[in-house]
């Protein structure tokens, strides 16, 4: 796959991202504290000036506080996710399959656990530009189910799904969910996207024209 013009940072089995700008970048996600020094380190060549939260899970939030503070970044995050960044098991989450099934088994330790807390300085709408005054041209993509505050962004053709949608074994919409249908629906809009690239939360990314891609948008 082309990977040209994308920076992404693999930590276990999740991923960030930094989409660049003229006067700033944007970090999409952040990892869990267990990788902070391996993230931290690829964050040195990259000027953050805005942290991106695709959802309020901890693999996603867990060095929000930290990386704010460190480089005076606003947090962007829905606010229908902010009571679960604190309490990750407040809502029942439904899994997807066998799976979701080992998936949802596997997180709830790390659910369990609480992260430092932080401030939401943006809250997104869908659809509404993010980052003009740093020169980052992308958008904000609604994408519920996996949690009702769920977010992607789209950068020109490319699309971050966070775990709207997720690469485990082979690409699925969301297999653990606070609502199955909603994380469907979500699919139906992504396909309606008709994005290029698709980068994970989790797993390797996808693009158009791979059978994979095309299995999955049941194109």
């Amino acid at each position: 796959m082309n990977l040209e013009g994308v920076n992404m940072i693999t930590c276990g089995n999740g991923n960030c991202y930094v989409i660049r700008g003229r006067s700033g970048d944007m970090l999409i996600d952040t990892g869990t504290e267990d990788y902070r020094d391996e993230i931290e380190t690829w964050l040195q060549y990259y000027n953050v000036k805005l942290i991106f939260l695709t959802h309020g899970h901890n693999d996603h939030i867990g060095n929000a506080a930290y990386f704010s503070k460190l480089f005076g970044a606003d947090i962007v995050m829905s606010s229908l996710d902010l009571a679960l960044s604190r309490h990750n098991l407040m809502h029942r989450i439904y899994p997807v399959g066998i799976r979701g099934k080992v998936i949802l088994s596997a997180s709830q330790k790390l659910m369990g656990q609480s992260t430092e807390s932080f401030a939401v300085n943006i809250f997104p709408e869908d659809g509404v530009a993010l980052g003009e005054k740093y020169g980052i041209e992308c958008k904000a993509v609604k994408l519920d189910g996996h949690t009702k505050g769920s977010f992607g962004i789209m950068q020109g053709r490319d699309l971050y799904v966070g775990d709207a949608l997720m690469n485990f074994v082979y690409p699925s919409s969301s297999l653990i969910c606070e609502s199955p249908k909603a994380a469907r629906e979500s699919l139906y809009k992504i396909a309606a996207l008709s994005p290029e690239r698709i980068f994970f939360g989790h797993g390797k990314p996808i693009e158009t024209g791979s059978r994979a891609y095309e299995k999955l948008l049941n194109i």
